[in-house]
């Protein structure tokens, strides 16, 4: 059939035919190279299209696995965060005591804000009949402060140990204006180591209380006078005594812990005012916390505050610029810093020592600067002279007093030397508190 159609169409087109074998052979293929290639081409595509339909299922699945598994997490540290939160607030409110331990200092951010025991109302207001008065441990002129327990706060059914401040009945208007005034500032406060947190208040009746925690070791100008055997001011049977003797790393580390405090209140614009060592108290492991914001102002808008009103002025811890224009600012603070570290650093010491309070000003504008003690080294004492520079835009942060002092703690040894401190002359003066 082949034959016949080979020569069929060779006589068509004029080619004489070609004679076919007469025998037969198996016929050899020759492979055809375009059609291998293109079966495997599409071999491998087909492959291809498999592997990325696998892998597109794979990622879907793992996307929608990673978003299960995002949400769970999210819940669960909301779980996690509002159990923590809960826990520290109760713990805040379950207040000190002998064997109380306090918190590792932590930085400002990691704190959170306080919450008021009444969450419902939104309320810092206690019963009075909750509030169990057990001892007067410090009295001021007009105000005093009192050991004392507290039922019910937040649900604990045992009683709270807690420090109650309040006025005694002779006391004038404006220190109830400045104990309210006191207790207004530390509602806006967030938790910090080293200030005094606020439990509650009872200000709907007669006489108004403020309660805080309670620190067992007092003031911090009674801890350091009583540490010399001398007497104290203000608390008078604080739980804990202090040690016979203050070391220098001690002091430094007062030094440092009270600018901290510092540090947070200035950066929420609070100016103290007040800031002296019988305003710091000393909690358990020798914290140290500001406390006695009576005079504080919360100055948001300009980080100023103008004194328009008469009343009583710590003139021995206050700014120059304060004492003549009646002008304060953070930077009025740091100048009382400075005044606080010559208390610490004299082991409870009175500044200016035997100088009248009406010629501070004087002396003041005249360039007179408390000279150093001559136990301590010229690289604290420059530090304590930043802080007293006529102008206030000149002198140091709370930071930067905070860094440096912290710092310098591992050399307390050369920067105060205690065996060559004066326990009997310059320092001895303590009945003279300026305030």
């Amino acid at each position: 059939m082949l034959g016949e159609l080979m020569v069929n169409a060779s006589s068509i087109i004029g080619i004489p035919p070609v004679p076919l074998p007469t025998t037969t052979q198996p016929l050899k293929t020759t492979p055809k190279p375009e059609t291998e290639k293109c079966t495997c081409t599409c071999t491998v595509f087909v492959i291809v299209t498999v592997i990325l339909a696998a892998i597109n299922i794979g990622l879907t699945a793992y996307i929608i696995w990673l978003h299960r598994r995002g949400t769970g997490r999210q819940k669960r540290a909301y779980q996690e965060s509002s159990c923590q939160n809960a826990t520290e607030n109760t713990h805040s409110l379950e207040m000190v005591n002998v064997g109380y331990q306090q918190p590792t200092p932590r930085n400002d951010s990691q704190g959170s804000q306080y919450a008021p025991l009444n969450p419902s109302t939104r309320s810092w207001e206690i019963p009075r009949d909750h509030v169990t008065i057990e001892k007067i441990i410090g009295k001021g002129a007009f105000g005093q402060v009192a050991k004392a327990t507290a039922d019910g706060l937040r649900g604990i059914p045992q009683k709270t140990l807690v420090a109650v401040k309040m006025l005694k009945v002779a006391a004038p208007d404006s220190d109830k204006k400045d104990l309210l005034s006191e207790l207004e500032v530390m509602k806006t406060l967030k938790p910090h180591p080293h200030v005094i947190k606020l439990i509650g208040c009872v200000t709907q009746s007669e006489p108004v209380l403020v309660l805080i925690e309670y620190v067992p070791y007092g003031d911090l100008l009674g801890y350091l006078r009583k540490s010399r055997g001398l007497h104290d001011t203000y608390y008078k049977d604080p739980d804990i005594k202090p040690q016979t003797t203050l070391t220098s790393q001690q002091l430094m580390k007062f030094a440092w812990q009270i600018a901290d405090g510092m540090k947070y209140l200035s950066s929420r614009s609070i100016i103290h005012r007040d800031l002296a060592a019988r305003n710091v108290l000393v909690g358990e492991r020798e914290i140290c916390k500001v406390t006695d914001f009576g005079m504080a102002r919360d100055v948001q808008q300009q980080n100023v505050y103008e004194r328009k009103t008469k009343g009583r002025l710590p003139v021995k811890w206050t700014a120059y610029e304060a004492l003549m224009y009646g002008t304060y600012t953070t930077k009025s603070d740091v100048w009382s810093f400075g005044v606080l570290l010559y208390e610490i650093f004299t082991i409870g010491g009175s500044p200016y020592p035997r100088m009248d309070d009406r010629k501070i000003a004087n002396i003041l504008q005249e360039g007179y600067r408390m000279p150093k003690p001559h136990h301590v080294d010229n690289e604290l004492y420059k530090i304590m002279m930043s802080c007293w520079l006529k102008n206030p835009n000149a002198r140091p942060t709370f930071l930067n007093l905070k860094d440096k002092l912290e710092k310098m703690e591992n050399q307390h040894k050369r920067l105060i030397n205690m065996d060559i401190y004066d326990n009997t002359q310059l320092y001895a003066n303590v009945e003279d508190l300026g305030a």
